[in-house]
This record gives C-alpha cells, structure tokens and sequence, in this order.
C-alpha cells in the first residue's frame, strides 16, 4: 500500500485542487519569488499522486488569482505582486506612504499652455485659456509605477510655474493657495501603451495600462483634470463597496 504524498489529505472534505492550490500557495509565501519557475504539471502530478487535471485546476485559480502567470512555451512562474489601487481622493505620494512604501517622482515636463477646445471642456475653462501642466514618472520603491499629467486652471495657482514643480502637488495647493481637495470623480479603462510612454514605463510598445482620468474638486471649484497611465502588470483595482442607498423619490 502506497503512503499519499505529503500535504494532501485523501481523507480531508476539500477537494484536492484546493488542497493542492494551499500547498502551492504557501510554497510562493515562503520563499518563491516573482519570477521563480514552479514544478512543471505533470511532477506536480506525480509527486502528490494527483491527475493532471487536478493539478491544472488548482494552478488555474492561481493564475486567476494573480500570484501565477503562464508563459507560452516556458512554464508557469510565479507573477510579480500587484499592488491595489484604492479609489480615493489622495495624491500619489500618500497613496505610497500608506502602502509602507517610498514614493518618488521625476518631472517629465512643467509648463504653461494654452488649453485645447477638448482639454478646456475637461477643465470647464475657456478655449485658448493658461493651463498649468505637470508631467511625471512615478515610482513606488524605485519601479516605474505610472505617468501622470495634470492640469490645472493658471488663474487659480497663479505663480506656480515660475515657483518650480512642487513634490507632492495636493500638499502644496493646501499650504500655498489654501486649496484643499473635497470631492472628485474618476474614470478607468483599460488600453494599449502611448509609445512615448512605454520605454518609461519599462513596458512592452504593445503593454496595457489602466488609464485613469480624473476631475477633483475644492467645494464647486474644479482645481485639477489628470490623466495617469498605470502599468496593468503592476496595479489592480480595489473598490469598497456599501449597500445601495435608499432611493430619494420613491416609486409609485
């Protein structure tokens, strides 16, 4: 009579691609990292006397999960971590201190321009009016995380363009020209790379991102229009969700 291979219990009511998909789980935890090859299928398999079916549901729900990825004709690695993107009205540099990790910025471009007929519907200005943009590479623990380009209206940060790129923006609006965020709206989608942002990025020409464009807000006053462009390999989106509120109008 054979012994069952260590960690799988037969007689355990958790199906064995689950029990096998904890195993695999914690072999990544303690010690296997990003880009680290695991044992192929089929040693898989034979070392806890499973089917190969078996095996390949429980590295499925880890590639579902994001903590495997497959690559054609190599193998299957382990995936680099994705980090949550919680939608929230914060400036990138908080963001990253709150995740425990060290946020830094190069400025890319700092300017004044004219706005465009589609900018200026964005930003609720006149065509043709002074726009402050501000363009960075942001990093989180020194990787390229996103591109972000802001604008803002010139008339209400007037003296920002010749008082340099600030570090972080939201700090500064607050402690040079009283402007303290309030409200904002945002919206996300998925799509291929810029070009002149890939090699930024350290992405594939043909990489994904996930651009988000927002609009924040001091009370009714729109302050800011951003565009960042995430790298998709490295962000995941973690939204909060609460029960429905109530309808205000009732239906008859």
């Amino acid at each position: 009579m054979s012994d069952e291979p260590a960690g799988i219990d037969p007689t355990s009511s958790v199906p064995k691609h689950l029990q096998l998909k904890d195993l695999l789980g914690r072999m990544i935890s303690d010690g296997l990292g990003p880009g680290s090859p695991i044992p192929s299928e089929r040693d898989l398999a034979e070392q806890h006397g499973l089917s190969r079916m078996t095996v390949r549901q429980a590295i499925n729900a880890l590639v579902a999960d994001g903590r495997l990825e497959r690559r054609l004709g190599r193998g299957t690695f382990v995936a680099q971590p994705k980090m949550d993107v919680q939608i929230r009205l914060v400036g990138f540099t908080e963001d990253m201190r709150r995740r425990g990790m060290t946020a830094s910025s190069r400025t890319l471009s700092f300017e004044r321009i004219h706005a465009s007929s589609a900018l200026a519907g964005h930003l609720e200005v006149e065509s043709g009016e002074p726009v402050v943009r501000l363009v960075r590479l942001r990093y989180a623990d020194g990787i390229p995380m996103a591109i972000e380009r802001t604008h803002l209206p010139e008339r209400i940060v007037p003296g920002l363009v010749e008082a340099g790129a600030p570090e972080s923006l939201y700090h500064y609006l607050a402690e040079e020209y009283g402007i303290v965020l309030t409200w904002g709206e945002q919206s996300i989608e998925a799509a291929t790379t810029a070009a002149e942002d890939a090699p930024l990025l350290g992405i594939r020409s043909d990489g994904v991102v996930l651009i988000m464009a927002r609009r924040s807000f001091a009370e009714d006053v729109q302050v800011e229009y951003a565009t960042s462009a995430y790298r998709a390999d490295r962000y995941q989106l973690w939204v909060p969700l609460a029960q429905a509120a109530r309808p205000i109008v009732r239906n008859p």
